[in-house]
């Protein structure tokens, strides 16, 4: 029921938007015990050098009634970028999740992206993007569940990159992120219930300390085969992870429908989870 409303919602939300340029995709995700995860974006091109995307994402760790914190946590974010010219844009947004779970959070990150040319010789399309941000944490919980005398307040800083080239029918895609500094120390007993992985739809819990992705796709006509792999580390673990996909897009028309799965630690059979996902996009023009 929460999934009907939540997309009935966005779409009132995007509805007076349709007729402008822009896109419109929801990503959809399930897991093993009942996990779930949605996520919601619309790219809304004014037309005027500026773009707006407003989103809404959601997961739930589990419908199981005997499992902890099998509550839905939700997020909202705005993204905006202004085009000075047709190299470089202006990169801004803001995310906030509300009071949920014992968790709550607010993020904001502003940047530039660079585009240097359209072709040179087989690279077409290179990008380069770099933000910087702040994320504001308040937890109520502990790891394990029981109430804290106080809420745990963290602040972090820190900085993303993201880069995109076309060679031919491939498209290479990378993304680096790093926490420049914790204003506190993180204690083992203290988590966070929101993290995001570059190019997963899945969310995984803990404060990230750093992750670096690559994600290659094949482009043809119909269909789009994509793989990527990604090597991240949790801020309170003495060693990194790993996590990889795999998927196809398929193209009709101005529509693409994707579908794939996400594995994390796959090489870690006690710790190893496996998502399944599905995707649709759809272009306004």
């Amino acid at each position: 029921m929460r999934f009907k409303t939540a997309i009935f919602s966005f779409l009132i939300l995007i509805c007076p938007c349709a007729l402008c340029y822009g896109q419109l995709s929801f990503s959809g995700v399930n897991g093993e015990r009942g996990y779930a995860a949605m996520r919601g974006i619309f790219r809304w091109d004014l037309d005027n050098g500026f773009f707006l995307a407003p989103s809404y994402e959601y997961y739930r760790m589990s419908d199981e009634k005997d499992v902890e914190k099998t509550g839905t946590t939700h997020r909202y974010g705005l993204r905006g970028a202004y085009e000075l010219n047709d190299s470089w844009k202006i990169l801004a947004g803001v995310f906030w999740q509300p009071t949920g779970l014992g968790y709550k959070s607010v993020r904001y990150q502003g940047g530039l992206s660079w585009a240097p040319f359209y072709r040179w010789g087989i690279l077409k399309n290179p990008q380069l993007g770099v933000h910087v941000g702040q994320g504001r944490y308040r937890t109520y919980v502990d790891t394990a569940g029981q109430r804290l005398e106080r809420p745990f307040v963290e602040v972090e800083t820190n900085l993303k990159t993201e880069a995109a080239v076309d060679v031919g029918f491939w498209t290479l895609q990378g993304s680096w992120q790093k926490v420049l500094k914790y204003s506190e120390t993180l204690p083992q007993e203290i988590s966070f219930n929101w993290a995001d992985i570059p190019y997963m739809t899945a969310v995984v819990q803990g404060f990230l300390r750093e992750a670096a992705a690559l994600r290659v796709s094949y482009k043809t006509h119909f269909i789009t085969p994509y793989a990527t792999l990604v090597r991240y580390q949790y801020a309170q673990a003495s060693s990194p992870a790993a996590a990889v996909n795999g998927g196809l897009n398929i193209h009709w028309g101005e529509t693409t429908f994707s579908g794939g799965v996400e594995v994390f630690e796959p090489r870690r059979e006690a710790n190893r989870k496996t998502y399944f996902t599905m995707s649709v996009e759809i272009e306004f023009d």
